[in-house]
């Protein structure tokens, strides 16, 4: 079970499912944004993430995997 906590939130994010809604692109700096909602029996979050680079081009799941992997970790408590 994972547990987040943002600086936005006055809350612990206790098993969210974690749904990737929006990716922004800048094609010209080749790096990408994440809209992420984190869904809670109780209620909703929702956060960005930004940072995302890449050579040639992206997928859907590398995006998801980098959400996952590399950005929420960074929130666990």
């Amino acid at each position: 079970m994972a547990t987040y906590r943002f600086p936005q939130f006055n809350i612990e994010i206790i098993d969210p499912t974690v749904t990737v809604t929006t990716v922004i692109d800048n094609i010209i700096e080749k790096v990408c944004a994440a809209n992420v909602i984190l869904s809670t029996p109780s209620t909703n979050f929702g956060v960005s993430f930004a940072g995302y680079t890449y050579e040639s081009d992206w997928n859907d799941q590398e995006i998801i995997d980098w959400v996952n992997n590399v950005q929420l970790p960074m929130y666990e408590v």
